[in-house]
């Protein structure tokens, strides 16, 4: 599984963990690109983790889709104040989705860099979590007549054009702005799909515009991309690096490794679709990401924790007008009916996660030796 052979049996495994390997990488580039999927406890668990050594590196940002933007001045007085306000974190989830996106594990994420930020020198830089969200949504349910903030037409009417391709160059100006122009490092963290950087792919006969196509052909080798296992959308490769790690005499827990002299890197690619360097052709997964994280297979994850105590007196009213903005009705939803919404969402959470294929069972056989009826 990887390039160094072990000469001799009592020798450890080559392989780097996988905070080493990210904060390795993160210091020899301006952005590391994160791609996961959504709610998945282990990988954001292991982010809160990794905090402090991306810090000592020289990292000293971590930017990710998950806050808004225009809350980044909140955001910077959350992490750098005396105490912890755990009501002005959610409220900072609050304001990307309403009741859609409050999740213990990434409010940990902004409790560690605070914790980190309290444990600094008084003149040393500060740690920041930069957010790269923007609202895609109506959100004043007045405004809409009836109709679902979520539908398609109507996000890309809000959004002066397709919402995908404004986020897109929205949270590019956003890292060049908040990072990029004052000449520092980050690891950027979001949905695989935002990542790609050589990989262009294909809607409806159109390429589609990823930030990471954009930061790439602005930065080129600036810039890297690294996967979490199972946030590439191909089924059958993600059961071939399960397959082969499986196989693998090091056995390891977790690992980072590069994946252009790696065994992994040479994975094929069967449900990706698109060109690398204006060339269609077929992929291998070194092809469309630099490096891999591994922190266990998809049987071993499990879905974030929803925050306790969300929907209260004091927001109640513009929580219900969020939501009842993408799921209008004429009458008001109630507060039980919105802590019931998050609570199944919480359940959802794995149902838009990658699945291995179903190996189908072969028919039984017949016995061509049949007793005969008398």
């Amino acid at each position: 599984m990887n390039t160094s052979p072990v000469e001799n049996q009592e020798e450890t495994s080559a392989l780097q963990s996988a905070s080493e390997h990210l904060v390795e990488l993160a210091q020899s580039k301006q952005l590391v690109l994160l791609g996961d999927q959504t709610g998945i406890a282990e990988h954001v668990r292991f982010i809160s983790q990794i905090l402090p050594d991306l810090y000592e590196a020289g990292v000293h940002n971590l930017a990710w889709e998950f806050t808004n933007s225009r809350t980044q001045e909140s955001l910077d007085q959350l992490l750098t104040a005396e105490s912890w306000d755990d009501a002005a974190c959610t409220n900072l989830f609050i304001d990307l989705l309403g009741i859609g996106f409050t999740y213990f594990e990434y409010a940990e994420v902004l409790k560690s860099a605070w914790s980190l930020n309290r444990s600094l020198e008084s003149q040393a830089p500060c740690f920041r979590v930069v957010g790269l969200g923007l609202p895609t949504y109506v959100e004043d349910p007045s405004l809409l007549e009836g109709r679902s903030a979520a539908e398609l037409e109507l996000r890309n009417w809000w959004m002066g054009g397709n919402y995908r391709d404004v986020a897109a160059f929205h949270m590019a100006n956003t890292l060049t702005n908040e990072v990029l122009r004052s000449g520092g490092r980050a690891v950027v963290l979001m949905s695989g799909e935002r990542t790609t950087t050589g990989l262009i792919q294909w809607e409806d006969g159109l390429p589609t515009v990823t930030v990471g196509n954009l930061l790439h052909r602005w930065m080129a080798e600036g810039v890297a991309r690294v996967l979490f296992h199972g946030s590439v959308a191909d089924s059958q490769a993600t059961e071939r690096v399960e397959a082969l790690i499986a196989a693998a005499p090091e056995k390891p827990d977790t690992f980072g490794i590069a994946l252009d002299l790696a065994t992994l890197g040479n994975v094929g690619l069967n449900e990706v679709v698109g060109s690398v360097d204006g060339k269609e052709t077929s992929l291998r997964l070194k092809d469309v990401a630099d490096s891999y994280i591994w922190l266990g297979n998809i049987e071993s994850w499990s879905p974030c924790q929803l925050i306790e105590n969300v929907i209260t007196e004091e927001n109640f009213e513009y929580l219900e007008a969020r939501y009842r903005a993408i799921d209008p009705r004429s009458e008001p939803w109630t507060q039980s009916e919105l802590e019931q919404i998050r609570i199944d969402g919480q359940t959802k959470l794995s149902d838009s996660w990658l699945k291995l294929p179903i190996i189908e069972e072969p028919p039984a056989k017949r016995n061509k030796f049949r007793k005969r009826r008398t």
